[in-house]
């Protein structure tokens, strides 16, 4: 390909942007509609055979259909001589790769959501459509400032059919740098995680201008290097969601509908509620629990201290403490009894990862049936409707729960030519099972009898 020729009897070539081991980058202009854009030509010097070309329609028929804000879909796409090409919208800012080493903290969240969200319109294809090439060069800045992912559609079938056409070495899939651990091993189908993986090292290296684990990638990780700190004046919330997305197991990461979100909460200025953290009760229930109940009975023991004259007077006294204790047990359950259905209520959505929050809601329960069967018989009587029915809303959840592990199981199945998806749904599924066979505290068949109020004879 030579700079001022005309290619394909329409495209004026300008200058050449960029060349890789497989395809060449030009900018290039329009001379139907005078427009300025750029050029992918693939196997430039050599071409393809007839199943490279027909690899190449059938998998570029999915790109040049991929309409989303986030993502530089191609213009058009043939070929010329053998020689397929993509016409794409021309970016004039170029790539990231210009910006390398000097990116603020607004720009590096900005960078998370709308890479993280081009990325959640992929995986969320069907099939899933899995980048495996996420670096510098392949984001775009747009006119606007926006981020913009390219070369994306780029499968293993298509490189395939390039290696075997083309003469020369072929480069592997993704480069070294910003490939996640899993990639390394013996089973290094690219999943999902692994364009997480991808777009954290990307990040760190706009911040430091440097990849976290050099040209060795996740490599280094796999032989058990750790993530390097995020130096720089950070703040914590960046400095942790760059290092949950370089964790060595994949499992970690965040989902790109989740980045997404942290993203946003942390350009709108709030505090990012990171998945799997616990709340403040829930790290310190048992411990905020114990002192209830060891406050409530030195006040009681104190009480029992008086003088004989008072003993009216100090049984009023422990009926009343009493009073309070089941109030306070009263109130943890209800706490408890109101979270549960929130996360039963956010796992009904099944969003990704949907069971967790049923996990979640398990324990809530638990923590609630717990505290009740801590209630005297009277209070347990008296018992709110909400609360009455505790021991059903349980079974409800456990049932929800059942068909989550069954569904992922099928999934497994559906996907067992693939061992990465296939291992993860059976991961999630022996996840919930397991912790439907660890019984809820105070949540057995018996403990409920004995915490729920009593129905009257009919």
């Amino acid at each position: 390909m030579e700079e001022k020729k005309l290619f394909h009897d329409r495209y004026f070539l300008e200058r050449l942007l960029g060349r890789g081991s497989f395809a060449e980058v030009w900018q290039a202009k329009d001379t139907k509609t005078d427009v300025e854009v750029a050029l992918k030509i693939y196997a430039p010097a050599t071409g393809l055979d007839d199943h490279g070309l027909d690899v190449f329609a059938r998998e570029f028929s999915i790109v040049v259909g991929a309409n989303h804000e986030n993502l530089l879909r191609p213009l058009h796409y043939d070929t010329c001589d053998r020689r397929p090409y993509l016409v794409l919208p021309y970016c004039r800012q170029g790539s990231l790769a210009r910006r390398v080493g000097n990116f603020s903290e607004p720009e590096a969240w900005r960078l998370l959501r709308d890479v993280a969200t081009g990325l959640a319109w992929l995986h969320a294809m069907n099939p899933p459509l899995i980048h495996q090439d996420i670096k510098p060069d392949n984001i775009m800045v747009a006119d606007n400032g926006e981020f913009l992912i390219t070369d994306f559609g780029v499968s293993t079938h298509l490189k395939s059919a390039l290696r075997k056409s083309l003469s020369s070495a072929f480069v592997s899939a993704g480069t070294t740098a910003y490939m996640a651990p899993e990639r390394f091993g013996k089973d290094n189908t690219p999943i999902m995680a692994s364009d997480i993986y991808s777009l954290g090292a990307t990040v760190f290296e706009m911040l430091t201008a440097d990849v976290p684990f050099g040209s060795d990638g996740g490599l280094l990780q796999k032989k058990g290097a750790e993530v390097p700190e995020l130096r720089g004046e950070w703040s914590a919330q960046l400095k942790k969601t760059v290092a949950l997305c370089l964790s060595a197991n994949p499992w970690e990461r965040p989902t790109a509908a989740q980045l997404e979100q942290y993203a946003r909460t942390a350009l709108a200025g709030g505090t990012i509620r990171f998945a799997g953290e616990k709340s403040f009760l829930q790290r310190y229930r048992w411990p905020l629990l114990a002192a209830l109940v060891i406050l409530v009975c030195a006040v009681a023991g104190l009480a029992y201290n008086g003088h004989r004259i008072r003993q009216e007077r100090l049984l009023s006294q422990q009926a009343e403490q009493r009073r309070q204790f089941n109030d306070s047990l009263l109130g943890v359950a209800r706490l408890q009894a109101a979270q549960a259905r929130r996360l039963t209520a956010e796992g009904d959505r099944h969003d990704e990862y949907y069971e967790r929050a049923y996990l979640e809601a398990y324990d809530a329960y638990g923590l609630a049936l717990s505290a009740v069967a801590r209630m005297d018989s009277a209070a347990r009587a008296a018992l709110p409707a909400p609360l009455a029915g505790l021991g059903a809303s349980l079974d409800s959840l456990r049932a929800k729960m059942s068909a989550a592990a069954a569904a992922f199981s099928e999934k497994a199945a559906l996907f067992a030519d693939d061992a990465a998806v296939s291992g993860e749904f059976q991961s999630r599924a022996a996840a919930v099972r397991e912790r439907l066979r660890r019984t809820a505290p105070a949540a057995s068949d018996g403990e409920r009898k004995k915490t729920e109020p009593s129905k009257p004879q009919s």
